[in-house]
């Protein structure tokens, strides 16, 4: 004859998890400290950053919205708008999609380097996974094409000390959030062993 076991501490534990917010998920103290996120009902977030630049390569304020959707059932995505307010741009990014990774430039924006030229300002982003385990690299960065290879700011002496810039580095979770079901207490059948 069997007995029915509920677990006690895993029912604390997923409650508490569903009282976490959707920005607490993201551990926004490992956020820079020029963003800040926002909670976007039901089920989305916004990180807002506006960065200031004060480098002899790249001096420059950057605005950049970062919309955030990890339970978008046909796949987590966000999107991205990147300002500069001196040479008037606004460039938005539409939707990303889990399982993406792109290098974006940004048009008209640019960090100019001795001796390489012109670096073009790309928005990186690389998305994967699924609301349980989503990982999320989103920042800027600074690329050329020279002849056969492409030269970032990271091999830069100089400026790998300012790009890249990320805003978001990790792995997070939303999958209690997103999948209610996730959270709610489970019911064991557990047999007696005679």
């Amino acid at each position: 004859e069997g007995r029915l076991h509920t677990p006690s501490d895993g029912d604390d534990l997923a409650v508490r998890a569903t009282n976490i917010s959707m920005c607490e998920r993201i551990n926004p103290e490992d956020l820079p400290e020029e963003c800040h996120c926002f909670e976007k009902p039901p089920l989305g977030l916004v990180v807002q950053c506006l960065k200031t630049f004060n480098s002899t390569y790249f001096d420059d304020t950057i605005g950049m919205k970062i919309d955030i959707d990890p339970c978008n059932p046909e796949g987590s995505s966000l999107s991205i708008d990147v300002t500069e307010a001196e040479h008037g741009i606004d460039y938005p990014i539409e939707q990303v999609k889990a399982g993406e990774e792109k290098d974006i430039p940004i048009p008209g924006l640019s960090v100019v380097v001795p001796g390489f030229g012109h670096l073009g300002v790309d928005v990186a982003v690389y998305i994967a996974g699924n609301p349980g385990k989503l990982i999320l690299k989103v920042g800027l960065n600074a690329c050329a094409a020279l002849a056969q290879k492409t030269i970032c700011a990271s091999s830069i002496p100089g400026l790998n000390m300012v790009l890249p810039w990320y805003v978001l580095q990790g792995a997070y979770s939303f999958g209690d959030i997103c999948d209610p079901e996730l959270s709610l207490p489970v019911e064991l059948e557990v047999a007696e062993v005679e």
